[in-house]
């Protein structure tokens, strides 16, 4: 079983308090893959907490594995909600089906 993390629309302030570049939001989408190939998808938002100047990141320095940090910590206890929510998705799987009521209709020969 895994999670893989993808990124996107990032807004950066060009400047918060004496730090300029700060990270203050983002969307993600988290993935949860089996062995058997099933997969199970959820995406949201977090707007980031003002940044701390002790521990800051630079902008130009923050890694994948930084903001997949940055974004878990951010959930806090709803990342293990997520999480519970996804295996849940592949232990009772939804799948796509046609609407019953557009069954094509097969014609007959006589």
């Amino acid at each position: 079983m895994t999670y893989s993390w993808t990124f996107k629309n990032l807004l950066v302030a060009s400047q918060q308090g004496d730090l300029s570049e700060v990270v203050v939001s983002v969307d993600y989408r988290i993935g949860y893959t089996t062995t058997k190939q099933q997969w199970a998808y959820h995406h949201g938002s977090v707007n980031f907490a003002p940044a701390d100047p002790d521990v800051f990141t630079a902008f130009d320095d923050i890694t994948e594995d930084d903001m997949i940090a940055f974004v878990e910590q951010s959930l806090g206890s709803e990342l293990a909600e997520i999480k519970a929510a996804l295996e849940q998705q592949l232990l009772n799987p939804i799948t796509a089906k046609p609407l019953p009521w557009d069954v094509p209709v097969q014609n007959s020969v006589e």
